[in-house]
């Protein structure tokens, strides 16, 4: 389907950049919901106005595709304004500025600016790519409200991309008019506690060149943050070091197990189709309110998946003993700073967990950097369901759908379909 989008495609003006701090800021829709139904709809109270397009990294075909919408949008719906990341900024003027011109032809004005600039103004994000691109576009929000995510396919997996791009006028046309519905879903929360000492060193430098300038803004992006949000997944794995890790697990401040193995994953419902199905985890319906824990390739045969309450509250720590001296971590794929013996990982729900009592923060010791174990509090439920990323939806039944033309769900050697 991504073919006929190249550059031999593009015939447009030249670009006109302007920083994004210029925009008005961002405006959220409403989500209304429906007890017949699984889906909300996405109603427009303030008119949308931001939109931050990304789209798939070095890729002609997508490159096409993104000047194509970015046209539509431009003659279509004059007021709104687009957004996109400096790097792709730089691109689309280089390759517009050197493309054929046709009579008539205007530039296209686009924003640009620092990550913290481009998520004070989003109104809705649009990908153009795979299932990565979405995850790295809303990775940009980690700490922050997500707005609804409008996705279409030009990548390899689609998961989180109900629509084909040879619809998008349409699609657009139903997100912009209030005729749309969204999906929610839940991320998971991730806290790292060092031990004092202690500082992280990312896994980033072990990357190609390419690949590590691609991802080290998002790096930096979370880094010194206190708390990280996955849409998809974290994981925990030894990389290059020659000997399995040990892990504690304590569930709710009850110790659970001491684990040797490859690693873990913790996975939302929405990440449970990627890292932690192919180890060997359950499938699980995104509306499913779970904490999903994949051990790597475990020692011990008896260590099985399981699925957890949204409301637990995980902790995971390296052993003093341990006799690794790191162990990679990885948020949605993006790595972060290794972790070493001594230090805690933290994972909670976003939208329902265990905290201290009427709020919505960590237990007073996180913020001490002291250990969880002690100073827990359990019982407070926190149910917040404005949390969470709402994605645009197809229809109701999009994960089954997913399930059996992604997968392969239950299919048969033969390869018949039934009838």
């Amino acid at each position: 389907m991504t073919q006929g989008w190249t550059k031999r495609n593009i015939h447009s003006g030249a670009v006109e950049v302007k920083p994004c701090n210029l925009l008005a800021p961002a405006t959220a829709p409403e989500f209304v919901g429906s007890p017949h139904s699984k889906l909300h709809n996405v109603v427009w109270r303030d008119p949308l106005q931001n939109i931050y397009v990304v789209k798939k990294p070095w890729n002609d075909a997508v490159l096409g595709a993104m000047v194509s919408f970015i046209d539509f949008i431009h003659r279509e719906f004059p007021t709104l304004n687009v957004i996109v990341s400096s790097d792709v900024a730089d691109e689309l003027n280089a390759v517009l500025s050197n493309s054929p011109k046709r009579a008539g032809d205007k530039p296209h004005t686009i924003y640009t600016g620092t990550v913290e600039d481009i998520v004070a103004k989003t109104d809705l994000i649009v990908t153009l790519g795979g299932d990565g691109t979405t995850l790295r576009a809303v990775s940009a929000f980690s700490n922050t409200r997500v707005p609804p995510v409008l996705s279409f396919a030009l990548g390899t997996l689609g998961f989180l991309l109900p629509f084909d791009f040879l619809h998008h006028k349409e699609v657009f046309k139903s997100v912009y008019e209030s005729r749309s519905k969204a999906l929610h879903r839940n991320r998971l929360e991730c806290h790292v506690v060092r031990r004092s000492g202690n500082s992280g060193q990312s896994s980033l430098d072990k990357k190609p060149e390419q690949v590590r300038r691609y991802e080290l803004q998002h790096y930096k992006q979370h880094h010194n943050a206190t708390m990280v949000h996955a849409m998809n997944d974290v994981s925990l794995h030894r990389g290059s070091q020659p000997n399995l890790v040990s892990l504690d697990i304590y569930i709710d401040s009850e110790f659970l197990t001491t684990t040797t193995a490859d690693g873990l994953v913790f996975a939302s419902p929405t990440g449970s189709t990627a890292y932690s199905l192919s180890s060997g985890g359950s499938i699980v319906n995104p509306l499913v309110p779970c904490i999903l824990l994949t051990p790597v390739c475990p020692r011990s045969l008896s260590f099985r998946p399981l699925i957890l309450p949204s409301t637990s509250h995980i902790m995971v720590k390296l052993p003093v003993t341990n006799r690794n001296s790191s162990i990679n971590l990885n948020i949605d794929g993006i790595p972060q700073a290794e972790l070493h013996p001594g230090d805690e990982l933290h994972l909670v729900s976003e939208n329902g967990t265990i905290f201290v009592p009427g709020k919505h923060q960590p237990p007073h010791t996180l913020a001490a950097k002291q250990s969880v174990i002690d100073g827990l509090e359990p019982g407070g439920v926190i149910m917040n369901p404005s949390r969470g990323i709402y994605c645009i939806a197809k229809t109701e039944n999009d994960w089954t759908k997913g399930i059996n033309e992604l997968l392969g769900f239950n299919k048969s050697f033969s390869g018949k379909k039934k009838v």
